[in-house]
């Protein structure tokens, strides 16, 4: 039996319950455990520490970001490289790059992404329409405008002040501004 499986799972025990459970002496085996750190012994009971798993990001955000004004083109460059290039297939990542360059980068060139908000996204999607952008290519300029936004909000560049979804609300070929939903 996987006894560190089994500790995982319990979280919290004692040394009769988990022997009880797996059915031979584990004792060998926690102290291993404890001397890995994967588990601590508390007043008669061992618990099992969860280890989080370090996540890696192109940008680190400190409360001085928040004061400088990140530029939306090196933001679209710095998404492209630290996470499209590193978590996309070459495909995907190409598209990517296009629809930034055609779509979304000229209209938001030097505005820093901070200042971004709901009445920025509906007049750059209806200059998209005015542009007569297919319907599949508007849905995907929206889609990945609010993937970019996500990505720095849960870096914590920006603040969580600009929140829509891009949802098929009619039917399934049409793309209007009523498949984009504003979070109040």
């Amino acid at each position: 039996m996987n006894i560190e499986k089994l500790v995982r799972h319990l979280k919290e025990f004692t040394l009769d319950e988990i022997e009880m459970i797996a059915e031979y002496d584990c004792k060998t085996e926690l102290e291993r455990l404890l001397n890995e750190g994967k588990l601590v012994f508390e007043q008669g009971m061992y618990k099992y520490i969860e280890k989080e798993s370090a996540l890696e990001y192109g940008i680190f955000a400190t409360q001085e970001n928040y004061n400088s004004q990140l530029k939306f083109k090196d933001a679209v460059i710095s998404f492209i490289e630290n996470y499209a290039k590193k978590h996309c297939k070459q495909r995907t990542y190409e598209t990517y790059e296009s629809i930034f360059r055609v779509n979304i980068i000229p209209y938001f060139r030097n505005m820093p992404i901070q200042n971004i908000n709901s009445g920025t996204i509906i007049r750059f999607y209806k200059c998209c329409r005015r542009r007569c952008l297919g319907e599949r290519r508007l849905k995907n300029t929206m889609a990945l405008l609010n993937q970019l936004i996500k990505y720095y909000q849960n870096l914590g560049v920006i603040e969580k002040t600009c929140n829509f979804q891009v949802k098929r609300l009619t039917d399934k070929n049409k793309f209007s501004i009523n498949r984009i939903i504003f979070e109040v």
